[in-house]
């Protein structure tokens, strides 16, 4: 079972990143906006800014996140790539050898 309080990411993030989100987590969690009926048009300019601020901030991490992401699925896609290039040219030998030592 997850806890649903852990802030911990460890994903490939770096340790600012990390920090980062967990920060912002944090605040979102203690800051809970409750706008009342007669909240004047201030106050949700306020709130309005800081929650656009946060979001901006965890985008910025999310992209960066994804382009690693991106980095990585282009390893893996040739690292197997290579992997089956290598293993075709195995099977070639392999056949080449058994047609030989059947003669």
């Amino acid at each position: 079972m997850v806890d649903e309080n852990q802030t911990e990411f460890s994903v490939g993030l770096s340790d600012e990143e990390k920090e980062d989100l967990e920060n912002l987590i944090k605040a979102y969690r203690n800051e809970q906006f409750h706008l009342s009926p007669d909240a004047d048009i201030e106050d949700i300019q306020r709130q309005f800014a800081i929650v656009t601020e946060q979001i901006t901030r965890v985008s910025e991490i999310m992209l960066r996140f994804d382009k690693r992401m991106k980095s990585f699925y282009e390893i893996v896609r040739l690292s197997t790539q290579k992997s089956e290039s290598m293993n075709e040219r195995i099977n070639t030998i392999v056949k080449y050898i058994k047609s030989k030592t059947n003669l």
